[in-house]
């Protein structure tokens, strides 16, 4: 009994240590692991593992294998602890305990982790290379102390308010799946489910007046305005994976309530194009980043940006790091510039107004507020000057791109 208290003292005073040097996780891990003897996992209730032993040497239990190769159960494997009372016996029980099943080769010794009176997490000790020792239950009890803290001090703090979809949000986001199959699996865990069109919203909270709103509420308040949709903090912001059956309903009707909301909180949001497959959300996260840089640099009076209005924007930005593209621009628009310097008229603007419009006679007059057959005349002109067939695309295109170069880098038309 004494030689057990002095173990468990010498553990105690190393755990406080490597605690107070914010070591991180794989610290504690490695402590836990050299003094337990044995291989482990820290899970959490939709069983995707936050941390383990590396090198380690089993390769012959079939549910340890199944969890350190996909990092998470498959659902098959999830129910069958469902239906045997392995999560009940764990929300049961304060202390550690043993476990054993017909998958398992190897014992297992249980521990979970606690944040402000809520489960959060497990620790599963495998017997793989030595047998267990009473005095494992306390040493695994004071680990499991120990993760609560460490928790605590990061991003898993979140675990506590039982935003359990949170971990899998982050892994989106980071980029860390490959394969369908397992976000497939994670996906009937959790009980999440979106709809076929997928968006991600970033909302930029920097002007946020916190003595109006707080973040918790702010993403609460973010969740129930659009459905089927899930809100984290990431990189200091709130983000957003929604989703709709039609991409057209979802920014024609949820949308309006939600740029309602981010006008009066006077803060700046980005959207993804809609995408189909999760394997794809860290590509139109950025996507949703690089709307609200673009956007806000533009378009600065606005709030809501939606990075199919920017593409273009994008390309011209990213050209031989973007001065470059000032040589793209089409020597009739130059010409057309420089002859409304010189004869007062406003063939610049009347010319884009008409391309922007594709062509449009009508609807170009309307928005210079000018007779249609004013309109005719004045393009007919323009294109005599200018020596250009509007009917060739590529012509086309090029005056479209020129104009939106000027626009990008706010060189101002006459």
């Amino acid at each position: 009994m004494e030689q057990q208290n002095s173990l468990l003292s010498q553990f105690s005073l190393r755990l406080v240590k490597t605690l107070s040097k914010e070591s991180g996780l794989q610290a504690l891990v490695d402590l836990g692991y050299e003094v337990l003897g044995n291989p482990f996992t820290v899970t959490d209730y939709s069983v995707k593992v936050l941390a383990s032993t590396g090198e380690t040497k089993v390769t012959d239990d079939p549910v340890w294998n199944e969890l350190k190769m996909n990092n998470n159960f498959f659902f098959q494997t999830y129910s069958y602890y469902l239906r045997n009372s392995l999560f009940n016996e764990i929300a049961r029980s304060d202390a550690p305990f043993y476990w054993s099943d017909a998958y398992c080769k190897y014992p297992r010794l249980i521990g979970k982790i606690r944040i402000s009176n809520r489960d959060v997490a497990s620790i599963v000790v495998c017997a793989h290379n030595r047998d267990f020792k009473e005095s494992d239950e306390e040493l695994l009890s004071l680990l499991c102390d120990a993760f609560s803290i460490e928790f605590q001090k990061t991003k898993y703090i979140d675990f506590s308010q039982g935003l359990m979809h949170q971990s899998f949000l982050y892994d989106l986001l980071d980029g860390k799946f490959e394969d369908e199959r397992l976000i497939v699996e994670r996906l009937k865990i959790l009980g999440l489910k979106f709809k076929s069109k997928l968006f991600v919203i970033n909302i930029d909270i920097e002007n946020l007046d916190r003595l109006k709103s707080t973040l918790p509420y702010l993403r609460g308040k973010i969740e129930n305005t659009l459905s089927n949709a899930k809100a984290i903090v990431y990189n200091q912001n709130i983000v957003v994976l929604a989703s709709s059956e039609s991409g057209r309903h979802f920014q024609e009707i949820e949308l309006k309530t939600l740029k309602e909301f981010i006008n009066a909180n006077n803060i700046q949001a980005g959207i993804s194009r809609p995408f189909s497959k999760l394997t794809d959300v860290r590509e139109h996260y950025l996507e949703s980043v690089e709307a609200i840089k673009l956007g806000s640099s533009i378009k600065s009076e606005q709030h809501f940006y939606e990075y199919q209005d920017f593409i273009i924007f994008d390309l011209i930005s990213n050209y031989a790091h973007g001065e470059k593209s000032k040589k793209l621009i089409h020597h009739s628009l130059i010409k057309l510039i420089e002859y409304d310097k010189e004869n007062g008229t406003d063939y610049v603007q009347s010319f884009y107004t008409y391309i922007s419009n594709f062509k449009n006679i009508k609807d170009s007059a309307n928005i210079l507020n000018i007779h249609r057959n004013t309109m005719f005349h004045r393009i007919e002109k323009i294109e005599k000057l200018l020596n250009v067939d509007l009917n060739d695309g590529d012509v086309f295109f090029q005056l479209y791109l020129s104009y939106k170069i000027l626009e990008f880098y706010k060189i101002t038309l006459p």
